[in-house]
Formats: structure tokens, C-alpha cells, sequence
């Protein structure tokens, strides 16, 4: 893989790729109605965010389950207190 800068960015020139891979590039563009430059261009703009997009989601699972964790507490201390409640309310009646 040979990488060239140029004035707007840089040239990254791959080689000995497979004839079957080139076609299946050629095929998605295509599908897109753009050039295979282009459709390579966005994937590898695509795929350079990934593990960014990867770690974020990891970090939101987590606190999703750190959520769900503190909301199954929450309504053990609720139900704990409403059993309290009722029979607080249960012996000031029978006084």
C-alpha cells in the first residue's frame, strides 16, 4: 500500500486486490449511482469512525445496565416501604 499526500488530502493506492472483490466494490457503487473512488472514499470514512461508534455504544450499554440495576433497587425499596406504610396504617387504625 503506497500513501501519497496531495494538496486536499491524501492518496492511498492499494494493490494486487482480488478481481472479485474489485467487481463487488464496482457492483455496490453502481447500486449508489457513484464512482468506486467515491464509494471507497465514504467506506473508509465510514470505518474510521467505527470503533468511536463501537466504544460509544459499549459505554451506553453499561450505564443501561447500571440503570436498569439501580431501577430494580429502587423498586425493592419502594415495595419495601409501601409493605411499611400499610402496616403502620394497619395498627393506627386498630388504636
Amino acid at each position: 500500500m503506497t500513501i501519497k499526500k496531495k494538496q486536499f488530502g491524501v492518496e492511498i493506492k492499494v494493490r494486487n486486490l482480488d478481481p472479485v472483490v474489485v467487481d463487488k466494490i464496482d457492483s455496490l457503487a453502481r447500486r449508489k449511482g457513484i464512482s468506486r473512488e467515491e464509494y471507497i472514499r465514504r467506506y473508509l470514512a465510514s470505518l474510521s469512525t467505527m470503533e468511536d461508534v463501537v466504544e460509544v455504544e459499549d459505554k451506553y450499554r453499561r450505564l443501561i445496565d447500571v440503570l436498569v440495576e439501580r431501577l430494580d433497587f429502587s423498586d425493592t425499596i419502594i415495595e419495601s416501604n409501601t409493605e411499611l406504610l400499610e402496616e403502620i396504617k394497619k395498627r393506627i387504625e386498630e388504636i
